[in-house]
């Protein structure tokens, strides 16, 4: 239902509260039936025997017996009697459930003439008018037994109710909504395939099955990854042995063999090293490798001095100061595979920047190639998703952003496609 509050907070105090009213008018229902009716009931018959002893003592005592007998019956019973009818004011606050029950019980006891009424101040007092030898006279009762009725009471019994559903609500809250936040945040990360180690077994026991069951199925998944991983370093193994083989039996051929063909052997070969190379860099976990103070410039500067080397132009833009927590290592893979993403769909204009955005520090990799449509990037991201319309290319395995993402998830840093004033595209990695 729309109506209901959405948080677990919210949920539990609407319903403590709900089963605390619902308690409160049950509990309010049953004692006005089983003690309050039973007792007004012996109130009256109390009642109406005084009141049956006045007007006896009224026909048949004496005048001197009568008024002794009156003065016992005020301190012993604290009844009063008087003759002038009492002064009531009818700006008086509303009769409550006890005193109307009480006085349309008592009035059902009184003769047909006499009649009951209620004075609520300056005293609590109930007034009976009789009539003795066609003299009227009135009966003063004392009301002090009905000034506890818990309708006094409605307003602070509420509140007092309501700040026990908010307590009772935040302790549910405390207990349940941290180990579930946790958990949330635990199978978010396994999602994103991130492994993480074994969470503690603690809370209600149903939390502490639901974590059983989860560490249970981070085991499997950490077993199915290394499993992963020697599977493919085994083929990598094996395979580059006889890529190798090839390679030398290529060099070696001379006479009039196809120099053309067999430079496309050699590339074919290369390409499938390569491809061999990043489904090991892919399988690898960035999480094993610990994190160290390290300067991103000292790697972006390595890494140009390398692809300089085999004949690339690689630029560096670079701020003065760039130490950050990071795994050096997994850095390094991910500036590696943005430069192959580079140099394969642009290869002019390729800069290596480092900066600072707000205080943040970021890493880019920036190029004037044919840029990247924007509803492109989330299937480029994918494993094995290729460039087959975006930047002119389709050459490649599909797991270069992939390893990016990877290593960006394990850093919780933030990673972006800004498409640069003039064409080109900056692919921004910014750390947290």
């Amino acid at each position: 239902m729309r109506l209901l509050p959405h948080s677990l907070f919210s949920r539990s105090a609407l319903l403590i509260a709900v089963l605390m009213i619902a308690a409160q008018l049950s509990t309010a229902v049953l004692f006005t039936y089983w003690v309050q009716l039973p007792r007004l009931l012996v109130m009256v018959d109390l009642a109406e025997s005084h009141l049956h002893s006045v007007r006896s003592a009224l026909e048949l005592l004496p005048d001197a017996q009568r008024a002794e007998y009156l003065r016992q019956m005020g301190q012993d019973h604290n009844l009063h009697l008087q003759q002038q009818a009492p002064v009531i004011d009818s700006k008086d606050i509303p009769h409550q459930f006890v005193i109307d029950k009480f006085l349309s019980l008592f009035e059902e006891k009184l003769l047909p003439n006499e009649k009951v009424i209620y004075q609520a101040a300056p005293e609590r007092v109930v007034w009976v008018q009789i009539y003795v030898q066609q003299q009227a006279f009135w009966v003063k009762f004392a009301a002090e037994p009905f000034s506890a009725d818990l309708s006094d009471y409605t307003g602070g019994l509420l509140l007092f109710m309501a700040l026990l559903a908010l307590l009772g609500g935040l302790i549910i809250h405390r207990t349940l909504n941290r180990p579930l936040q946790r958990l949330a945040d635990v199978v978010n990360r396994i999602g994103k395939g991130q492994r993480i180690e074994t969470i503690e077994e603690e809370g209600p026991k149903e939390i502490v099955a639901f974590i059983h069951a989860l560490n249970r199925m981070n085991a499997d998944l950490k077993q199915m990854d290394a499993d992963r991983t020697l599977m493919l370093a085994g083929i990598s193994h094996d395979l580059r042995t006889p890529i190798t083989r090839i390679q030398l039996a290529m060099e070696m051929i001379g006479g009039d063999f196809d120099s053309a063909l067999k430079n496309r052997v050699l590339a074919n070969l290369g390409e499938i090293e390569g491809g061999l190379k990043q489904c090991l860099d892919f399988a690898r976990d960035a999480a094993d490798e610990p994190p160290q103070i390290a300067d991103l410039n000292d790697l972006a500067r390595l890494c140009a001095a390398n692809y300089r080397a085999n004949g690339y132009t690689i630029g560096l833009d670079l701020c003065e100061e760039a130490d950050a927590l990071i795994r050096p290592f997994a850095i390094e893979r991910l500036l590696k595979n943005l430069l192959e993403n580079a140099i394969k769909y642009a290869n002019k204009d390729i800069t290596i920047a480092t900066g600072n955005c707000g205080q943040k520090l970021y890493l880019s990799v920036l190029d004037r190639g044919a840029g990247i449509a924007g509803s492109d990037i989330e299937n480029l991201r994918r494993p094995f998703a290729r460039a087959d319309t975006s930047r002119g290319s389709s050459v490649g395995y599909g797991l270069g952003l992939a390893i990016v993402d990877k290593i960006v998830e394990v850093h919780q840093a933030k990673i972006e496609f800004l498409q640069r004033d003039g064409g080109g595209l900056e692919v921004r990695v910014t750390l947290s």
